[in-house]
């Protein structure tokens, strides 16, 4: 019979919660976590071919291994295990039994306050859904004519449970780790080709002999004949398993402790159920990367390690170039690194980036090769040209470009600054110097004060989440990369503008009491066209500000700013130079002002609106704000745990306020 090697993951499927096991009290639940169902499942197979199949798991004593979940497995967040906050509790040891055809369990919930928001809405019945992780060992194949083939699953074993939002999908596989070689188990498939006339071996027990063969897979490689000549090993009982797992915590522990290492160190190599050859190399590494006197040296590094990290960085700007010139032909020049990249679609750079990387590509399917490069990993991190790293590159700098080239029309007349933390700040109005005061031969200096005002505000946080997943990758989709990053950068530009315009729209309340634009902050004309008339009167309510000491203060309008429309047109008209023919044809204010136009100040109804403002160096018109060291849109990056593939977050800490009425000038505008 032909023999055929085959990578499976770890599988998971939706259990069910026992609304009325909850004991708040006890912190704990009882769960259905296996029915046994047949559910759809789906597998690529070679390149390009999607195999669907049933998968249906036998659930007695002989088929199913308990040892693991009886000992307390984990109960966790999504899946995820990399993470010690992401445990919620565990399996009561000896609570796991099998009944009628399911699986029961109960679990502890823990009372960690970092996981306290995710088990009250567990214990409130908010969240419902829970998910079995588990891995099939022995699956008995059931070939038949124009249907889907029957995979039973006779040999199999549950790992962990988790609380998800939604449960899994019976047809989706759920990886409980990113990392590449733990992704697939190895299994061997023994396929019978002669379907006519099945032996009776290759036959079920519940399958006629006229059905199509039985197949059966191990997850184990083959054998050598002298294994093949050895007794079976006896499958170790619950009690052996328990006390293989007290062992390996308290070796753990032990091993810590002696080296000084920090107690959550070994609850997370507890946690992740590592093993005992494991947990030592992990805690060798650990004190290690304790040693103080490690890479305490002025040495230089050397030529290979600056000659490698060269190489990486190259790699990279040119892979990330080959893909943005695709992208955009026109807005980005192919250099000559990039050459050799042109035309290879996003599947042949991740082929080519594995490779390179020393990852063996042979044989992958399109989905297996897309899994790989999302979780691909060099030395055990991150490198910068990890292909990864390279798409969230790409992602980010196309972001990052349309954010910094989307037109922002109130930078000009507002001014710019940074806040170092997100806590309420005080912007200071300071008024002008007192007057200088005669001082009479051998007379004293007086001191004199500066009247204040304070306005207060702080930054905000804005963001939202790109996930790219794997299908993006096998479909050749660079918009996800490009196209969707560009439209978020765009969208933050504009959202500092929306920020900002608003507050010449809604004319907030200042902190003294009084709206932004009032005829008590001498700054709201009668409503008028743009012409001499208007103009003359807003210059005149510029010149007859006072400073908080009551004293005249020389501030200027520098600024025009309208809607599109007549407003600008008069405003454009009344400051442009003309050759006159009289002196009543002369424009007075020709050159004076700048204009600027903005769409936001369009109105629902009525007459547009326009306003003035001084220039910001001058004095405080309105302030927008960054976060110090993050000035514009942030971008960070993670392998996705709600989506197969990467995730790329935006984030724009961003905020602005109106700091000083006597810059700003505005008339409600009339009909031309």
């Amino acid at each position: 019979m032909p023999e055929q090697t085959l990578g499976l993951p770890l599988l998971g499927r939706a259990a069910e919660v026992r609304a009325d096991s909850v004991d708040r009290e006890a912190r704990t639940i009882e769960i259905v976590w296996t029915t046994g169902a047949t559910v759809q499942r789906m597998r690529w197979e070679g390149w390009d071919e999607l195999v669907e199949y049933d998968e249906e798991l036998q659930v007695d004593e002989r088929s199913v291994r308990l040892g693991r979940l009886d000992a307390g497995a984990p109960f966790l967040n999504s899946h995820n295990a990399w993470r010690l906050e992401n445990v919620l509790g565990s399996v009561v040891p000896g609570s796991v039994r099998l009944q009628d055809g399911k699986g029961f369990a109960t679990i502890r919930l823990t009372d960690a306050p970092d996981a306290s928001g995710i088990v009250q809405r567990i214990l409130e019945g908010t969240v419902r859904s829970v998910s079995v992780g588990y891995r099939v060992h022995t699956y008995e194949i059931t070939a038949q004519e124009g249907k889907r083939e029957l995979w039973r699953a006779t040999d199999w074993e549950p790992l962990e449970v988790s609380a998800v939002a939604i449960p899994a999908d019976p047809g989706a596989q759920t990886r409980s780790s990113n990392e590449i070689a733990p992704s697939f188990s190895p299994c061997t498939l023994v396929r019978n080709l002669n379907l006519s006339s099945p032996s009776k071996e290759s036959v079920m027990p519940d399958t006629p002999n006229d059905k199509p063969a039985t197949d059966t897979v191990r997850t184990d490689p083959p054998k050598t004949p002298e294994q093949s000549a050895s007794p079976p090993e006896e499958e170790p009982n619950a009690e052996a398993v328990r006390t293989e797992e007290r062992t390996r915590v308290s070796t753990i522990t032990q091993l810590c402790r002696r080296h000084k290492l920090e107690d959550s160190f070994a609850d997370d190599l507890i946690a992740r159920g590592v093993s005992l050859e494991t947990a030592r190399s992990e805690i060798l590494d650990k004190i290690y990367e304790a040693d103080p006197l490690k890479g305490k040296t002025t040495e230089p590094a050397p030529a290979e390690a600056r000659e490698q990290d060269t190489r990486e960085i190259s790699y990279r700007d040119a892979l990330t170039n080959a893909l943005q010139h695709r992208a955009s032909p026109d807005l980005n020049k192919l250099g000559e690194d990039a050459r050799q990249f042109r035309g290879m679609t996003l599947l042949e750079l991740a082929r080519h980036s594995l490779e390179r990387r020393g990852f063996s590509t042979l044989g992958m399917s399109k989905m297996e090769l897309a899994t790989a490069a999302f979780a691909m990993r060099s030395a055990g991190y991150h490198a910068t040209s990890d292909f990864p790293a390279i798409l969230a590159n790409v992602a980010g700098k196309t972001l990052r470009d349309a954010y910094d080239i989307t037109p922002r029309t109130f930078r000009p007349w507002a001014r710019r600054t940074t806040i170092v933390d997100f806590k309420p700040v005080q912007r200071t109005q300071l008024g002008g110097a007192p007057d200088l005061q005669k001082v009479l031969e051998s007379g004293e200096f007086q001191y004199g004060t500066m009247g204040e005002g304070k306005e207060v505000y702080a930054l905000a946080t804005y963001g939202k989440i790109i996930a790219i997943t794997r299908q993006a990758l096998i479909n050749d989709d660079l918009d996800a990369f490009t196209r969707i990053p560009r439209s978020f950068g765009a969208s933050a530009a504009d959202l500092e503008s929306d920020i900002v315009y608003a507050i010449l729209k809604d004319n907030p309340v200042m902190q003294d009491g009084t709206a932004l634009f009032h005829a008590k902050h001498n700054n709201l004309g009668a409503a008028a066209r743009i012409d001499e008339t208007s103009l003359t009167a807003a210059y005149r309510a510029f010149g007859l500000h006072k400073g908080l000491e009551g004293r005249l203060i020389s501030v200027q309008p520098r600024y025009i700013i309208t809607p599109p429309g007549p407003r600008s047109v008069e405003a454009r008209k009344q400051i442009t130079a003309t050759t006159p023919a009289n002196t009543a044809d002369v424009n007075a204010y020709a050159g004076r002002l700048e204009p600027i136009e903005e769409p936001r100040l369009i109105p629902a109804s009525g007459q547009d609106p326009w306003f003035m403002a001084a220039d910001p160096a001058r004095i405080d018109t309105v302030e927008f704000a960054y976060l110090e060291g993050q000035e514009g849109v942030f971008t960070e990056t993670r392998t996705g745990f709600e989506v197969d593939g990467i995730e790329i977050k935006a984030r724009h800490d961003f905020a602005a306020k109106a700091i000083d009425h006597r810059g700003l000038y505005k008339n409600p505008g009339a009909a031309a």
